[in-house]
């Protein structure tokens, strides 16, 4: 298995349709978790959940942090706030959680990120989600500081102590 040093961590800005808590771990939205209708996102676009509280955010930002995390330990957090039994993850479940943290490591810190459905039509219609950078190009250098290079003051993880 293995280990990273970055996080996708929640910004809280409204007018962006990031709502969870600065600092809050995200991880991509499943099909259960809701927008509780705090915006609305074209088809092609996906968003992010805080794993605390479920919370959804349209971006996150790339953040690293003091120790290392495995797919695993995303997974056990993830589940936890599903409120679902951690010892149900399965291995396909897990490559998923370990694709993602390989995506987010790929970004140096304080890179904006979004997710987006990719439609590929040939030779076999598939739907394929993507973790990529982010532009905000209408913001200039200074808005973008702002509220992309805060420091990640409160450590999410309990994840050893939480077994």
């Amino acid at each position: 298995m293995n280990k990273y040093n970055k996080v996708l961590v929640a910004f809280k800005d409204e007018e962006l349709n990031c709502f969870a808590s600065q600092g809050e771990w995200l991880y991509i939205a499943g099909k259960n978790d809701k927008k509780k209708g705090l915006f609305r996102l074209p088809s092609y676009l996906h968003y992010f959940v805080s794993i605390k509280e479920r919370i959804p955010n349209e971006y996150g930002v790339v953040k690293t942090i003091d120790e290392y995390i495995t797919a695993i330990d995303l997974a056990n957090l993830d589940y936890k706030s599903r409120k679902k039994n951690p010892n149900s993850i399965t291995q396909d479940e897990l490559e998923k959680y370990e694709w993602f943290l390989e995506q987010i490591n790929k970004f140096p810190e304080h890179t904006p990120i979004g997710a987006s459905w990719l439609e590929k039509r040939f030779p076999k219609q598939e739907k394929q989600l993507r973790v990529h950078k982010k532009f905000f190009s209408g913001m200039s250098q200074e808005e973008k500081e702002s509220i992309f290079n805060f420091k990640l003051e409160i450590h999410q993880r309990t994840i050893n102590n939480d077994n």
